[in-house]
């Protein structure tokens, strides 16, 4: 094995650009999810909220949403803006867990969704 040293500064220079790389990364793995597109039963469930009171942060303009055929629609993105105005404390770990709890509870609805229309039990 090879022992390598360098100066201080070259040091600090080289684990700025490696922090600056991984910040960078994250961001761009956290913004996956933000185009995903849930409904207003969904978006319940997953604030544990009831749809009066979603209806109310639609009517206040407190999230963004889209309406298709009578049907609500939000965004990741837009819940996480929401979530993020609204937060007293919040730390990237607590926005990565948020987001790693949504994606398993999106997952695991849809599969449910799916294996009620075919008739088959998970």
């Amino acid at each position: 094995m090879k022992i390598i040293t360098i100066e201080e500064e070259a040091w600090q220079q080289l684990n700025s650009r490696i922090n600056a790389i991984a910040d960078y990364l994250k961001r761009q793995e956290d913004k996956s999810y933000d185009d995903l597109w849930l409904n207003n039963h969904e978006v319940c469930q997953y604030l544990h909220i009831s749809e009066k009171t979603l209806w109310r942060m639609r009517t206040k303009g407190e999230i963004a949403y889209s309406k298709m055929y009578g049907q609500y629609f939000y965004t990741i993105g837009a819940i996480k803006d929401l979530l993020n105005a609204n937060a007293i404390q919040s730390s990237d770990e607590y926005v990565q867990e948020l987001m790693v709890k949504g994606k398993s509870y999106i997952e695991k609805g849809r599969k449910l969704k799916a294996d009620k229309k075919t008739g088959m039990n998970p």
